[in-house]
């Protein structure tokens, strides 16, 4: 699993209902490649801390989070990690942490105005990178 994908399994319990099921695709960008990398699969979040990461395309792998999943050195971040303005549809999370801040400019989370729940995830990396992630049938 990828740092974004960690950080997005952070997100995702920060800004997310308690249970969530979604496609998704993510469309990852930088100035190292000659272009962009796309990815497709599923995410299933429950609650207590259950995340399931699926990636389909281009290679198919899983990831599985739990209460009890060890996280290594990296602290999952936390609400008290990033500052939060609400803009009508969207939440823009700046990194109060050093080492996010070093990861990251920002994140901007859209939200569905009707439903509340997450549509798309923008990461916007210190070094011109992104990373895109935009989610459709969601239950």
């Amino acid at each position: 699993m990828t740092l974004a994908a960690i950080i997005l399994t952070a997100l995702l319990e920060l800004v997310m209902p308690q249970q969530f099921e979604a496609s998704w695709t993510q469309v990852r960008h930088s100035p190292l490649l000659t272009e962009d990398l796309v990815s497709s699969g599923t995410v299933v979040l429950r609650e207590p801390s259950y995340l399931r990461w699926e990636i389909k395309e281009p290679v198919q792998s899983v990831t599985e989070f739990t209460g009890d999943t060890p996280r290594g050195r990296f602290k999952m971040p936390t609400q008290k990690d990033f500052a939060a303005v609400e803009e009508g549809e969207t939440i823009v999370l700046e990194p109060l942490r050093r080492d996010l801040k070093q990861m990251f400019r920002r994140i901007t989370v859209t939200v569905d105005p009707d439903t509340k729940m997450v549509q798309s995830v923008f990461l916007e990396g210190t070094d011109d990178s992104w990373t895109r992630i935009e989610f459709k049938d969601i239950k």
